[in-house]
């Protein structure tokens, strides 16, 4: 059973046969009328409401026409040919908006959220997706089909999300909370349920790993403009229909630096420095990939030769997260490659050298991080950087009591506010993303989120040992950016790539899907 029919079916009984023979009666008739009049009812009030409030009350009244959207998409017939292929185009238009066009220049029509890119692909595709989910029967199998191998990280990610909502009860501007949670189910729960179906098809993955590939040189391009010009190059540039007028957008388009060093940082697309050093750490470990197992010698010396653009556009970010995860990925792929080399090639040496060594190689560059000054400063910092880490201390310290004194959490996109840290600017931050998830999701949130991200690592390892083919070796970048993701929201809490995180969460279930079901069609 459908679970908004299952819902919506104890709050508006329909008639239906009980027994061969008999009816429930005409229940739904009889009520129609009442729930036409309450109904109405409802939109008269909100509607006196809204002409005496005006304008700043518009996005909480918005929530009677999302119902009626959502009774619409319920009460659709069963179809076979429900509109799945256009899940697969608005996904990937979603990804590449996120990655290419900023999230901050949007049209801001008066009384309503700023009409973003990722908005504008996003509610569609959510769309799209209920409604399939809604009249396809056929479709539902299959999805579910596709979650069954990584079953616990789709039962956590449901899990969360009921918590999430509930969460919105506990918060002290519900109002708020509820426009988080909406972005939340549009940005990360859907566009994960989106991800599984599309990258269990042959092909699509790997187009995936090439769209971020492309797009990490793109913003690596634009970075080096911004680096000549030591601003954002259309920081003067962008059309009144699109420019934002408020103080938030103004920050952003600020030229950075590090107080302590006065040297410019790049942000390239993204909001913030550390930002663009998150996506391009995420990005490294596709370029290794195809560094790697590229299909032939030019996409092998181009993968190459981005290496050290990446590395280069971290080092411009003087961002610490950037370059633990642009190491990270290197160590981590090794160690991965190692372990497929052995199983795939039993006779060779490399594998189970490599394997043994890597203890040794991890402890070598462990060592190489404190004795190399410039590696040092990268990795673990130096003073001008001390002032971030002592920050993130005093926030953890001030921090846990909170989570301790209230442990099922203050509501989603509460966490900033409940803590009331500010910086020497003055500005409300948090910088640690695990203590902004206990803060607003509570205990149980907290370890339920984290269940989600560790066990799809656990159930990647599992498939690496079947992989066959190429394609299936992608379950190595997907494993190793959900890993850098768990390293450096320990130090970062913007949630900026969160959809480009989920998509890949998405990915990786949908790849060990492929692995178990190719494996046993494999087989004699």
């Amino acid at each position: 059973m459908k679970l908004p029919t299952a819902i919506l079916g104890v709050l508006f009984p329909r008639n239906e046969p009980v027994l061969g023979g008999y009816s429930s009666g005409e229940v739904w008739q009889k009520r129609l009328w009442l729930y036409a009049l309450i109904y109405l009812g409802v939109l008269v009030s909100m509607g006196a409401l809204l002409a005496t409030s005006g304008t700043n009350m518009l996005m909480p009244f918005s929530g009677a026409l999302a119902i009626i959207g959502l009774l619409i998409v319920w009460a659709l017939p069963e179809s076979k040919n429900p509109p799945v292929k256009w899940i697969g185009r608005l996904l990937f238009a979603f990804i590449i908006a996120l990655l290419f066009w900023p999230d901050y220049l949007a049209f801001d029509f008066p009384g309503l959220p700023w009409i973003t890119a990722l908005r504008i692909f996003g509610v569609p595709l959510a769309f799209v997706f209920l409604v399939s989910l809604s009249v396809s029967g056929w479709y539902r199998n299959q999805l579910s089909d596709r979650l069954a191998p990584t079953i616990i990280v789709n039962r956590l990610l449901l899990i969360f999300a009921l918590i999430a909502g509930l969460s919105i009860g506990l918060s002290a501007e519900p109002t708020d909370s509820l426009n988080k949670f909406i972005v939340a189910i549009l940005y990360w729960f859907i566009i994960f349920y989106a991800a599984v179906w599309i990258f269990s098809k042959p092909g699509n993955a790997m187009i995936l790993a090439y769209v971020i590939w492309f797009f990490a040189l793109l913003t690596c391009m634009i970075g080096i403009q911004e680096w000549r010009m030591q601003q954002i190059p259309w920081a003067n540039h962008i059309p009144s229909f699109i420019a934002v007028d408020d103080p938030v957008i103004q920050n952003i388009l600020s030229a950075k630096s590090r107080a302590a060093t006065g040297i410019y940082r790049v942000q390239s697309k993204f909001t913030t420095p550390l930002g663009f050093a998150e996506f391009l750490a995420f990005s490294t470990p596709f370029v290794i990939y195809f560094l790697v197992y590229g299909k032939n010698v030019l996409v092998r010396a181009a993968a190459l030769a981005t290496l050290p653009l990446l590395f280069t556009s971290i080092s411009r970010t003087d961002s610490r997260l950037g370059a633990a995860g642009f190491f990270m990925s290197i160590l981590l792929f090794l160690v991965a490659w190692s372990v497929t080399q052995w199983k795939k090639e039993k006779g060779s040496v490399f594998g189970p050298a490599f394997t043994i060594a890597y203890p040794f190689i991890f402890i070598a560059f462990m060592i190489a991080t404190f004795v190399v000054g410039r590696l040092r400063a990268m990795v673990w910092g130096t003073k001008a950087q001390s002032f971030s880490s002592q920050a993130r201390e005093a926030q953890v310290e001030m921090g846990l009591p909170m989570v301790w004194s209230s442990p099922w959490g203050h509501g989603i996109g509460k966490g900033a506010e409940t803590l009331n840290y500010r910086n020497l600017a003055g500005g409300l931050t948090i910088d640690t993303y695990y203590l902004a998830l206990a803060l607003e999701f509570g205990v149980i949130g907290f370890l339920v989120y984290a269940g989600i991200f560790f066990g799809a690592l656990l159930y990647g390892v599992k498939y690496l040992f079947q992989v066959q083919t190429r394609e299936h070796l992608l379950l190595i970048p997907f494993m190793i950016l959900i890993s850098v993701f768990i390293i450096v929201k320990s130090v970062f809490a913007q949630q900026e790539n969160h959809p480009l995180v989920f998509a890949t969460l998405g990915a990786l279930c949908a790849m060990c899907w492929r692995i178990k079901i190719e494996r046993g069609a494999a087989r004699p």
